[in-house]
């Protein structure tokens, strides 16, 4: 036997040419429709953005199938494989309109994204589960519950692509039926595990992440379907319980916590076509359609049933092309019911490629036909609709808009503040779970041909603008619910209209270039999604571009070379009358403030700049660029006090000397002849002597002090400073005439003389 199918209704974009406007019965009457590509029992099924559709994997008597196909018309196309197989596929159309899939047997869950038609990775859940329940919650998270024999629970968030562990159930379950419910809980009810029919059911609250138990539904049961009907109520029907496959059908009232027992099939079922949690489909006339399926002998129903509400029975529909089991069974935007693939056991086992599609009445009066809207909407806002035929004839002209959810089935009927044979405008839409929703206009109790597919979202905040120079600088906010549907980007358009500009999430800036000097602007952004743009933002206040700025120069001379130790204070002038500035852009120089001086850190080649960066009326100057070569430093030396002119024998003078800024220290040198000396003496006696810094005046001379230092990298040598003193003879001391004195030739000739006349004196001693 065969594993039960379990697919999802999915969310998804604008409708386009997918219409799939078959001519309908004049009752309702279920037709052939192009086959799949591919024979497949236990897939999954989703309903795309743009009103097409595609299929998910499965079985069939070669093992698993990994492929997946999309319907677009009514021509079925390969999309790939999947990346996974298994038993039993699922698929939820997330809010961003791609598609995640899972299979049992696989932890790893994958995504496909119908606008790039493509597959990628979808994060990997805590546990392996067999048949599972995933349902779309209301802020577009996705909750995946038990499976296998877990009772474990696991979100997926569509931003972070991540499966995160939520409260666990306090039954493990699996086969069971799961529906967001109107206030946004989740009911999960039977199912199977290890020990039989699990006779509970429990709601999950999403806000806290925990489970509260929920009255036992009747009859315990697994492979049902359970849809959410238009009052609130939950149905669910058929399936298997311990006593075999059922006809059994009940009603759970969330308000009173209770199950009633309503009007049993009439065909006893289990396995039925339809989504992951619905065996089953809400049909715009609020009625539902269950199909296929087999009874106790696994034989494979051809009859499909049509439940009423109003009246708690089920009526017998006409028979499908093909009895099966384990398909899918989905709402088109026409009001079309579309039936795929699944298998039949009986006479043997056969699986199936063929579709079915399922024909509601023929309208008696001519439905309204709506002109196409763009996917994303408003969140809380109001929907505008705009076709033909939006009045009747006779007293039920008054137009309704119907707003049902894809994933659960749930009609919203919404009011109008006005409308007229071609529009149609709504109250304030009320804040509406996350998903994607059928619109239709219902006009004399037929609705429209085709059903527009929206979905809502809160739209980027406000704008606000910065005025530049003919351009103005945009910024927002993100918006603040995305539905699980987080933007890509932005795109921001003006008025008057202008290039606009674009930014790349999470960004929530950008620049408008080209503005028009002296007009006001305002500005409105639109969050771009994976699946479209969403609705326009409220209007920033007005902003005005300011002018484009004037030219000007700078006029800046070449400044002269500067010694080191000084400072350069730069003089430049704009034709603007604004203040220039001064940059240092290389070499030993560095500017105090913009506007100068400039001091040097030591001696080379300076890189001076002059800028003038301008003001709302003058644009930037051209900047201005000169060297200055920063020359060694002087350095001048200075005795304090200066030398006296004339000193005495036997005096002292300790000189005291100022020197340059190299650091050097200043070298005092002390020199000078007398102007006598003894007949013959050989020993020339110093004016003047220079020790430990004192000068001493030793003779009559002329003494010649003299002061030098020397520089450095920095500094050249100071220029010799030199003082000479006259030292005149001590107070009351007589001189001695003074002995002329002979020159050296004198001398020698004076020696050899005498040398002479000793001589001859010798040898007449020697004769005597």
């Amino acid at each position: 036997m065969l594993s039960t199918k379990l697919s999802t209704f999915a969310t998804g974009a604008c409708l386009t040419a997918v219409s799939m406007a078959f001519s309908h019965a004049a009752v309702a009457a279920w037709v052939s429709s192009a086959p799949m590509l591919t024979e497949r029992a236990q897939h999954a099924g989703a309903l795309l953005d743009d009103g097409s559709f595609a299929v998910f994997g499965g079985v069939n008597r070669t093992g698993f199938v990994a492929t997946a196909e999309r319907l677009t018309g009514n021509t079925w196309s390969a999309i790939g494989s999947i990346g996974i197989t298994g038993n039993v596929m699922e698929a939820v159309t997330l809010g961003t309109g791609q598609v995640l899939v899972r299979a049992d047997g696989s932890r790893q869950a994958r995504l496909y994204d119908p606008e790039s038609n493509s597959w990628s990775d979808a994060g990997v859940q805590s546990v392996t589960r067999s048949i599972p329940s995933m349902t779309l919650l209301a802020d577009g998270r996705l909750l995946l519950v038990g499976g296998s024999n877990e009772k474990s629970a696991e979100l997926y968030d569509p931003q972070t692509r991540t499966w995160t562990p939520t409260g666990s159930m306090d039954v493990a379950r699996r086969a069971h039926a799961a529906v967001l419910m109107q206030d946004g809980h989740v009911l999960v009810a039977s199912g199977f595990n290890s020990s039989g029919e699990v006779p509970s059911a429990e709601i999950y609250d999403p806000v806290a992440g925990t489970w509260s138990p929920a009255a036992p539904p009747l009859v315990p049961r697994h492979y049902a379907s359970m849809n959410l009907l238009p009052d609130g109520r939950l149905l669910l029907a058929g399936g298997f319980t311990a006593a075999g496959v059922t006809n059994h059908a009940e009603l759970y009232d969330p308000v009173a916590n209770t199950w009633t027992a309503t009007g049993a099939l009439n065909h006893p079922r289990n396995g039925m076509m339809g989504s992951i949690s619905n065996h089953s489909t809400v049909l715009p006339s609020r009625k539902v359609l269950i199909a296929g399926g087999s009874d106790g002998a696994r034989n494979a129903q051809a009859v499909a049933e049509v439940y009423d509400p109003a009246t708690g029975t089920w009526s017998n529909s006409d028979a499908v092309t093909q009895a099966r089991e384990n398909g899918t069974a989905n709402l088109l935007p026409n009001g079309e019911v579309l039936i795929t693939g699944g298998y039949s056991s009986n006479p043997s086992l056969t699986f199936f490629a063929n579709s079915d599609r399922y024909q509601p009445p023929v309208p008696v009066s001519t439905p309204a036909v709506l002109d196409p809207l763009p996917l994303l909407q408003r969140r809380g806002g109001v929907l505008t609709l705009t076709g033909t035929g939006f009045k009747g004839t006779g007293g039920t002209d008054i137009p309704r808009l119907e707003l049902q959810r894809v994933e659960n089935g749930f009609i919203y009927q919404i009011g109008f503040t006005s409308h007229s044979t071609t529009q149609f405008v709504s109250t304030p839409l009320p804040d509406l779970p996350a998903g994607l929703y059928m619109a239709r206009l219902i006009v004399a109790d037929e609705p429209s041909t085709v059903a527009q597919l929206v979905r809502f979202t809160d739209p980027a905040g406000a704008p606000t603008g910065t005025a530049g120079e003919l351009q103005i600088a945009v910024s927002w906010t993100a918006p603040a619910d995305d539905r699980g549907n987080p933007p890509v980007g932005y795109e921001v358009t003006s008025n008057p209209a202008s290039a606009g500009c674009t930014a790349v999430a999470p960004s929530t800036q950008c620049t408008v270039n080209g503005l028009t000097p002296g007009t006001d602007y305002t500005f409105t952004v639109r969050a771009k999604h994976a699946n479209g743009l969403g609705p326009e933002s409220t209007s920033s206040p007005p902003v005005t571009p300011l002018a484009a700025p004037g030219p000007q120069t700078i006029n800046f001379a070449p400044p002269a070379p500067h010694p080191f130790g000084t400072t350069y204070q730069p003089q430049a002038t704009a034709t603007s009358g604004l203040n220039v500035g001064f940059v240092v852009d290389s070499g030993p120089c560095v500017a105090e403030q913009p506007s100068g001086p400039i001091t040097f850190t030591g001696v080379g080649d300076c890189t001076i700049r002059a800028t003038q960066p301008g003001n709302t009326t003058y644009q930037a100057a051209p900047d201005v660029t000169h060297v200055l070569v920063v020359e060694k430093g002087m350095q001048t030396l200075r005795f304090t006090p200066p030398p006296p002119s004339i000193a005495q024998v036997g005096g002292r003078y300790t000189p005291v000397v100022e020197g340059g800024a190299s650091g050097n220290p200043v070298i005092v040198t002390a020199s000078g002849v007398a102007q006598q000396q003894r007949l013959l003496q050989k020993a020339v006696v110093d004016v003047c002597t220079l020790d430990a810094g004192t000068v001493t005046f030793g003779a009559e001379g002329t003494c010649t002090i003299t002061a030098t230092q020397n520089g450095n990298a920095n500094y050249a040598a100071a220029q010799a400073q030199s003082y000479n003193i006259t030292v005149t003879p001590a107070a009351g001391v007589t001189q001695p005439t003074p002995v002329p004195s002979l020159s050296q030739l004198a001398l020698m000739l004076l020696s050899a003389a005498m040398a002479g006349l000793a001589a001859i004196g010798f040898r007449r001693k020697q004769l005597n």
